[in-house]
């Protein structure tokens, strides 16, 4: 880490002028001098070139009007020869043309057949270039670079092809001259070696010269505006960037996020009890304090990710492509890096964090936006005792009512107020309940009971899902067990989060569960959606990769409404795909609802995958998707989620209920 220099001299040397004039001249006269010479040996190499080619043209002319006149016939250019004059021209070409350089030759008829060639699989064609056929007949030769084949035929080489004009009685034919282009090159390369080599040996000499001044110049320059940028964009004491760098880069994921449409998320977090550490320890165990915090956050933090300094005790976060999910489930990881205690002087000390997140678009559209609003969502952490708190709209109007929600939650779970329904599962070939989903609802003892979507969320943006997964996983697998003992042949479903499945000890922590509650692993399915795979593919698959070798079934939820879904069908150890209700309840009405249905139950029948239909609400619906092959539905018309026991009166009204001949449930759930 730089520290800060107080030598005068040196900051006088920052200000000095000439060298930077001395490096912009050096490197200025270099480059004009190499791009001087460059184009002089290029003129040079072109004009050496075309000389070459223009000798080589001139051997051709010779060939043409002087062996070959009188050599050919008329005849030689109006049409095809035929194998007994071909046999002659082979041997007049062979003996007085081919071999001095000629790799093949073609005479051509007006239309620009080829009426006699060297490279007999060339008779019968016929070239595009017209043109140069028709100046070679009056008068003008016509050279050209292209290839040609070598001497033993089984390779092209480049040529320089000769059209010329060749005296007959009667007129004028038109030869083509192929001739080996490394002898013209060789030539050329000979007249420019020399030329090139002085070239060469001057601008050595002047960077050999230049390239000391140049050196000493570059390192004093490069270690000044090093430094200054450095003290310009860390900070001095713990060595991450500063706030200044911290929003430059913010403004960046920002853009880049705003451009492909994606996220990025803010993080803002300060050290509770901070100022008391300082006061009691002195501001040197402080600084420590900074210093190992930061160490350990960058542990826990991607390459692509920034931690920073912002001032004081305050850090940053930036997670550029990131969604809450993932800002939340790093907020939790921050928290168990700090769990163990810092020594200063000897002292042992638990240092805890309150985190604020906010995520672009969703909670700012600007940097300014975001910070301002991560900042509200730290101190709402802080003065809630949560922990970690993502920005809501409603934090700013400082609502009591949702804030004492949040802190009641992990009391909640702690002292067993949360109950688990389940929604029942029925095969749609005979009508059977054969399962169900768990569904947590939360006893709340003045609010009433409140469903899933008034506090999941809060769970995911305070770091409780887990525990909270954790509870239903362990309530269905009981309830589950009191099932089978009651002689109930039923499967649980529990749905989980992207912390859930980031988690690498949560098979460990569900095997304990299923041999604490002695439940066979099949009969607990975990449903798992598109936007929870996406969350790190990697450690997903390898989690559920375990699950699925303990016996688990897994399943895709809400499926068709992400944009990878065949690519999950692929890669993940899956057994069942539910089709989202979304599709379900309109397909009777919307033809692309229906096709998407047939074609996503057509999918999975063919992957030998189960199919679930959520949504189920009519008759209609039961009939359609009974007819086109589907596994299961799930929906109102089967049961609304509902306490365990409840489930039990309904299994046991339909086991009593006369069978239908569609499979259809005799008893509707209410």
């Amino acid at each position: 880490m730089l520290r800060r220099r107080t030598n005068p001299a040196r900051r006088d040397a920052g200000r000095d002028g000439p060298p930077r004039l001395v490096l912009r001249f050096a490197i200025t006269t270099c480059i004009g001098l190499a791009l001087a010479g460059a184009a002089i040996l290029l003129v040079v190499r072109h004009f050496n070139t075309v000389q070459a080619e223009r000798a080589a043209t001139s051997e051709a002319r010779v060939l043409a009007s002087s062996v070959l006149r009188g050599s050919l016939e008329t005849s030689d250019f109006e049409r095809r020869v035929g194998p007994a004059r071909r046999n002659t021209l082979d041997e007049l070409f062979e003996e007085h043309v081919l071999g001095a350089g000629v790799l093949l030759a073609t005479l051509y008829a007006d239309d620009g057949t080829v009426t006699y060639s060297t490279d007999h699989r060339l008779i019968g064609t016929k070239t595009s270039e017209l043109g140069h056929i028709a100046e070679a007949r009056g008068g003008t030769i016509r050279g050209d670079v292209t290839t040609a084949p070598a001497a033993d035929r089984s390779d092209r080489v480049k040529a320089l092809r000769v059209y010329a004009p060749v005296a007959v009685p009667g007129g004028t034919g038109v030869v083509a001259l192929f001739q080996d282009y490394a002898p013209i090159a060789q030539a050329a390369e000979a007249a420019f070696l020399p030329v090139a080599g002085i070239f060469e040996v001057v601008l050595i000499l002047l960077f050999a010269v230049l390239l000391p001044i140049l050196r000493r110049v570059t390192k004093r320059i490069q270690r000044q505006m090093d430094e200054i940028e450095y003290r310009a964009l860390y900070d001095e004491l713990t060595a991450l960037p500063n706030r200044a760098l911290f929003r430059d880069r913010a403004h960046q994921a920002v853009a880049i996020a705003r451009r492909e449409r994606g996220t990025a998320s803010v993080l803002l977090f300060d050290v509770d009890r901070f100022r008391e550490i300082n006061d009691a320890l002195g501001h040197e165990a402080g600084d420590f304090l900074l210093r190992e915090l930061g160490t350990r956050l960058r542990e826990v933090l991607r390459e692509s990710d920034t931690l920073a300094r912002l001032g004081g005790d305050e850090y940053g976060v930036l997670l550029p492509t990131s969604s809450v999910e993932e800002a939340v489930l790093l907020a939790s990881r921050v928290h168990e890096a700090l769990e163990a205690p810092f020594t200063l002087r000897g002292v042992p000390l638990e240092v805890a964090t309150s985190v604020g997140v906010a995520n672009y678009p969703e909670h700012g559209e600007d940097v300014d936006e975001l910070l301002q609003h991560a900042d509200v969502a730290m101190y709402v952490a802080k003065d809630a005792h949560l922990g970690t708190a993502v920005y809501d709209d409603e934090l700013d109007t400082n609502d009591a009512a949702r804030l004492a929600l949040a802190g009641e939650l992990r009391r909640a779970i702690e002292q067993g107020e949360l109950v688990v329904h389940y929604q029942p599962k029925a095969d749609l070939s005979t009508g059977r309940i054969v399962g169900a989903e768990a569904l947590a609802r939360w006893q709340h003892p003045e609010r009433g009971l409140l469903s899933s979507n008034e506090f999941v969320p809060i769970a995911e943006r305070t770091g409780l899902i887990k525990p909270l997964s954790l509870y239903v996983v362990r309530s269905a697998l009981e309830q589950c067990r009191a099932w089978s003992a009651a002689g109930l042949d039923l499967g649980v479903a529990v749905n989980l989060t992207i912390p859930d499945l980031l988690d690498l000890e949560l098979p460990d922590r569900i095997a304990e569960l299923l041999e604490e509650t002695g439940v066979a692993p099949d009969r607990l399915e975990l449903e798992i959606t598109e936007s929870t795979i996406l969350a790190d593919p990697f450690r997903v698959r390898q989690v559920l990769t375990q699950l699925n070798e303990m016996g688990l079934r897994l399943a895709i939820d809400d499926f068709g409404t992400g944009y990878s879904s065949l690519a999950y069908l692929k890669r993940l150890p899956v057994q069942t795909i539910k089709i989202d209700r979304s599709f379900v309840t309109g397909m009777c009405e919307d033809p692309s609802d229906a096709t998407i249905v047939r074609s996503t139950i057509d999918l999975g029948r063919n992957l030998g995958l189960a199919i679930v239909a959520e949504g189920v609400e009519t008759r209609e619906t039961w009939n359609a998707l009974r007819g086109l092959g589907c596994s299961l539905a799930q929906g109102y018309l089967i049961g609304r989620a509902m306490p365990a026991d409840e489930l039990a009166l309904l299994l046991a009204e339909r086991a009593e209920a006369p069978a239908r001949t569609d499979g259809l449930p005799a008893v509707a759930g209410a």
